[in-house]
């Protein structure tokens, strides 16, 4: 599962398509996110296939639909499908049908929180530009503390304190990632790590020690 970045949430703002799509205009914008999110996804298994890996691209707009921004079904079963014949599939966050706002912006949060509740794997692995859940914005306090873990006691406390992301996110940045994750994991162990620091996610796929917040929730 990949954030798409700015392809798909600084088009998000240009074309002011967080709360509905009326004007042609927004329609414009609604076809430019859609291919710019395509795009990102397209890229991925590109990658992914020059290192020799086969892989399934699944259209995150194919498996969820939303109502209010607020997904109301999902459907895993093309991952399961995929899993199933030795691919890897590849989703992004992208625009996805809504009963009451025509089109709206899915988050790679919600797949991943509703693929960990559906399908339960042995851990969730999430690679951002930070180190984890921190007290404040790193990139801008640097007083901002790492939360090496976060479990059901602290849950609410960490609520009150998680920064939103420095980058334009119209998904909610951290504290939103960490909403979705909390209402979905359901006990399945979660990693939120830097992406960015050499070795790092070899470390964390083979279950090596790094700097990072462990979710158990």
């Amino acid at each position: 599962m990949c954030g798409v970045g700015p392809f798909g949430h600084l088009n998000v703002i240009k074309y002011n398509l967080n709360n509905g799509i009326k004007t042609p205009l927004q329609e414009e914008g609604l076809q430019v996110t859609i291919e710019d999110c395509w795009f990102v996804a397209e890229e991925v298994v590109k990658a992914l296939n020059e290192e020799g890996l086969k892989t399934k691209l699944v259209p995150g707009y194919h498996v969820c639909e939303q109502d209010n921004k607020k997904a109301i079904s999902f459907n895993s079963a093309p991952y399961k499908r995929a899993l199933d014949n030795g691919l890897i599939p590849v989703t992004t966050g992208t625009m996805v049908k809504d009963k009451t706002l025509n089109w709206s912006p899915m988050s790679g949060d919600v797949i991943v929180a509703h693929l960990a509740k559906q399908l339960i794997p042995a851990k969730v692995i999430m690679g951002t530009d930070v180190d984890g859940i921190f007290t404040a914005d790193p990139k801008l306090d640097k007083n901002a503390e790492l939360i090496e873990e976060i479990n059901k006691k602290n849950l609410a406390e960490v609520l009150k304190k998680a920064s939103k992301s420095n980058s334009t996110d119209v998904t909610g940045g951290m504290k939103g990632k960490l909403e979705k994750l909390a209402e979905q994991l359901n006990g399945t162990p979660c990693e939120i790590f830097n992406l960015f620091t050499e070795g790092n996610l070899k470390k964390v796929i083979l279950g090596g020690k790094i700097k990072c917040t462990k979710l158990e929730l």
